[in-house]
């Protein structure tokens, strides 16, 4: 059961990267949202080892470098006169890379370091969100070191895709 549900999640997230989204703040405005919650959710627990922290760190540092190299190979579309992000193969593989980057944090911190974070079990979701964050910002970071005038274009793409749907 578990190979059919993990085979349904794999096909799910890798549509999902290769579909197109349109440049709007909200892309901009989920990893932050991540990183709040993560935040709000270390609030209401018990003071955390160095571990931890280093691993939160270390989580966040990858996955940033991770979303730049992304971020480096996600094509950009011009259509409707909005821009939209376009998937691409090497954006998903570079996904895919980093799953095992992220189980590596953890075995080299437990096996090497002989160290075992806490933040694991029901409390796992953190290091989760700070990693998604990291990448989602690192990704768009690029997009914008590439594409500096788009910053500009967000808030214009966010009218037009109301002016789109207002439409349909």
């Amino acid at each position: 059961m578990f190979l059919v549900m993990g085979s349904v999640l794999l096909i799910a997230v890798f549509i999902n990267q290769l579909r197109e989204k349109p440049l709007t703040g909200k892309l901009y405005r989920q990893p932050l949202a991540l990183l709040i919650c993560a935040g709000v959710a270390l609030s209401t627990m018990p003071v955390l080892p160095f571990i931890d922290w280093f691993m939160m760190i270390a989580t966040l540092c990858f996955s940033f470098g991770l979303g730049l190299l992304q971020g480096r190979f996600t094509p950009l579309l011009h259509r409707d006169g909005a821009w939209y992000l376009a998937g691409s193969i090497m954006s998903v593989l570079i996904w895919f890379l980093s799953i095992p980057i992220r189980f590596s944090l953890k075995f080299i911190s437990i096996y090497y370091l002989s160290l075992t974070p806490s933040l694991n079990g029901s409390a796992s979701f953190i290091i989760y969100f700070i990693f998604i964050a990291g990448f989602l910002l690192g990704r768009y970071s690029m997009l914008l070191f590439r594409y500096p005038s788009l910053l500009k274009n967000v808030g214009k793409n966010e009218q037009k895709l109301k002016r789109l749907r207002e439409v349909r």
